[in-house]
């Protein structure tokens, strides 16, 4: 992603919450939107939306409007002419005498890059300090109940005419329903960043993802209505079983 549409993305936040929030909590609505929200996509643009207001007390008759503000003015350049990220340094609290000094992003790159390149690297040896940084490789262990989970409801979406007023809908009522388990709503959240990876569904159990999919469920009946609802859950059980996973774990016991 370009610098100019980041840039974009904060003084479009700036503005949204300006009338919402005061200068120090708009300042930590940037810090959260460096941090966990740079992806390009509208379904990250609601999670974020749906994160601040929900961290800040926004009320949710506010959300909904912000989501459309938003969005509508990542489509046109912004009048804003600061950079809210200069404004967050400007408020970084100065470092005290005694402590050491910290280095800069562009510093660390550059000594990393000059750590990295004193690294004598033989065939089929890997330089120890980037293997030690390294994600675990990636396994295909992944519950049967869980596979068949990802596969339902990339069919249910395969339906839907409008997938950002799926997840808006979404978010909004994963805020207000009580979980059994409290980290459903989390991983609701991260779905809601990447609407394209099911990696968050991966552990857990099948009641948790059941309860998953009655709120998706609760979703589609918000903008498509209940008989429209139904008939894609059909659609997409029939076309899941199909598969021969289906004869050892249904989609129907997630219903």
């Amino acid at each position: 992603m370009g610098s100019d549409m980041k840039k974009r993305r904060r003084q479009v936040a700036w503005v949204c919450f300006e009338p919402h929030l005061p200068e120090a909590q708009r300042l930590e609505a940037i810090q959260i939107l460096e941090q966990s929200f740079q992806q390009d996509s509208i379904s990250n643009l609601i999670a974020y939306v749906t994160r601040i207001c929900s961290d800040f007390g926004i009320d949710a008759g506010i959300r909904k409007p912000l989501y459309g503000q938003f969005h509508e003015m990542m489509g046109h350049e912004s009048d804003l002419q600061i950079d809210p990220l200069s404004l967050l340094h400007e408020k970084a609290p100065p470092i005290a005498p005694e402590t050491e000094a910290l280095v800069s992003v562009p510093e660390a790159i550059t000594q990393i890059e000059a750590d990295v390149a004193k690294v004598e690297i033989t065939p089929n040896t890997s330089p120890p300090s980037i293997v030690a940084i390294l994600p675990p490789t990636p396994t295909n262990d992944v519950p049967l109940h869980a596979k068949m989970f990802a596969h339902f409801i990339e069919q249910l979406l395969n339906y839907l005419p409008n997938k950002s007023d799926f997840f808006e809908a979404l978010g909004e009522l994963s805020i207000n329903k009580n979980f059994s388990n409290k980290k459903i709503e989390l991983q609701i959240n991260a779905w809601l960043s990447d609407a394209d990876s099911f990696i968050w569904s991966e552990n857990l159990p099948e009641k948790n993802l059941a309860e998953i999919v009655h709120l998706i469920y609760h979703a589609f009946c918000d903008i498509l209505g209940p008989v429209n609802a139904d008939d894609i859950f059909h659609k997409a059980i029939a076309n899941c079983e199909q598969l021969p996973e289906a004869r050892q774990f249904s989609p129907t016991r997630f219903l």
